[in-house]
């Protein structure tokens, strides 16, 4: 069983770990939604589950005792790919999930599914209700998932929005830095936005780019300005490690932090360290990034020091 992947899988994926919920303990709002769900729709079983790269993790779930299921066995892996509910009356009828892991091992005769789709478009989860036997579903009790999918999603927004609150409240290794001026280099649109407000929050001064010749114009309009490149590594049209070697062309004292996954796939990464260029590995926290540009500054200013007189 196997299941195509969204045309927008690699932004899909850095929005679910925004949300940091993957691997958090049981809370009781989500409990309760399920419960509620699998009530509102008379069925034994029902999950909340967020679909990651190769698996489905449950945050929620009653009637059986799984943390997960792997993605391409799943019924999770084909509903992210719907805008509304997926009903599958009789799984064992449907050779696209007569295999489906959760058929095989506690016998589901029955899925409903409504994703969890967040503000910015992506499907990162679904909240489902099954059963043992074929089932059907009312209009109300659709309009009911629907509601608790929104629900849910309320919920993960409430939790971000604390999350950025404390950590800009919490990090008192910056105060404030109102001359500091930071160049973003993201060409994911929600990643970039996510960088953007969490340096804004800390009081830099914020400029953002969405790809390397994009970065190029920024900083030749504002030379001088730009004390630290925060940069994706892989973009279209000017990597980062080509970006950063332009940049310091013009100002060398100008300081680096990449961002990537993929880092060991640039072996010219090893010179720009050596030169002070520092390295932040996805997934990461809002917090670390604050710390990993801090850390940056401070080299900096150790490096003013020394050339004092």
């Amino acid at each position: 069983m196997s299941s195509p992947l969204p045309q927008n899988e690699s932004s899909r994926l850095e929005v679910l770990r925004s949300f940091q919920i993957l691997q958090t303990s049981p809370e009781q709002a989500f409990d309760d939604i399920v419960r509620l769900a699998t009530l509102i729709c008379d069925a034994p079983i029902g999950k909340i589950g967020f679909v990651d790269q190769r698996r489905v993790w449950l945050k929620a779930k009653i009637g059986f005792a799984f943390d997960e299921i792997p993605r391409e066995r799943s019924f999770s892996a084909h509903a992210i790919l719907r805008p509304d509910l997926l009903v599958v009356q009789n799984p064992l009828a449907d050779a696209t999930f007569a295999n489906s892991f959760l058929v095989t091992e506690i016998g589901v005769r029955f899925f409903a599914g409504i994703p969890l789709i967040a503000s910015s478009h992506e499907a990162i989860g679904v909240l489902s209700v099954m059963d043992r036997v074929p089932h059907l579903l009312t209009a109300e009790q659709i309009d009911s998932l629907q509601i608790l999918g929104r629900r849910i999603m309320h919920e993960l927004d409430q939790r971000q929005t604390r999350e950025a609150q404390s950590t800009h409240q919490a990090l008192h290794l910056v105060p404030c830095h109102r001359s500091v001026t930071v160049l973003i280099v993201e060409d994911d649109d929600n990643l970039r936005n996510l960088l953007q407000r969490t340096l804004e929050g800390a009081g830099f001064s914020v400029f953002s780019a969405a790809d390397g010749a994009e970065a190029l114009r920024w900083s030749g309009q504002h030379e001088g300005t730009i004390e630290i490149v925060v940069s994706d590594i892989v973009m279209p049209e000017v990597n980062g490690v080509e970006l950063s070697k332009r940049i310091r062309v013009a100002r060398p004292e100008t300081k680096l932090l990449f961002i990537t996954g993929f880092g060991d796939q640039f072996p010219e990464l090893g010179e720009l360290i050596k030169s002070g260029a520092n390295i932040l590995e996805k997934p990461f926290l809002p917090s670390e990034l604050l710390r990993r540009v801090e850390d940056t500054l401070e080299q900096k200013r150790h490096l003013v020091q020394k050339m004092a007189p």
